[in-house]
């Protein structure tokens, strides 16, 4: 499956906080919902002729990252740029930001495989398998960025 739509809302938060969201580099990604991918499975379980199928679970749209830079900064009316960084920077930035040595390798990993292509794939299986489509990251990002806590 492709990166969480719910997993990226952490991301935007943060890149809000600091006024730039980062990458490794110009990357896509297709994120995907979490009941959109819990919709799909259930398709595959109730349904027949899946032995032995592979599936990649991916929402409706690959964005970049200024893409989602510029999402994000449409949804909440505040400026935010996307800056390609070194994976130094990135785990230089996140351990002054007090993360433990784990999470830092957690999160470079998870921002290598971005960089790498890892979440440039957009499949319709999704709405084959669950008969609805997905739901773009724009409305995950509008209901979590626009409450009051965010």
């Amino acid at each position: 499956m492709n990166f969480y739509h719910e997993a990226f809302v952490q991301l935007a938060q943060a890149a809000l906080r600091q006024g730039v969201l980062p990458g490794l580099a110009e990357n896509r990604a297709a994120f995907v919902a979490r009941d959109d991918v819990a919709a799909a499975a259930a398709g595959i379980l109730i349904g027949d002729g899946h032995a032995g199928a592979i599936y990649n679970a991916t929402g409706p749209e690959r964005l970049s990252g200024a893409d989602r830079a510029g999402l994000i900064a449409d949804i909440t009316g505040r400026p935010l740029a996307f800056r390609i960084i070194s994976e130094e920077q990135l785990r230089a930035g996140l351990t002054q930001a007090g993360l433990p040595v784990g999470a830092v390798n957690i999160v470079t990993g998870i921002q290598a495989s971005f960089a790498a292509g890892a979440f440039d794939i957009l499949t319709g299986d999704v709405e084959r398998l669950s008969g609805r489509p997905p739901k773009p990251l724009r409305d995950v990002l509008e209901r979590a960025l626009k409450s009051p806590s965010a």
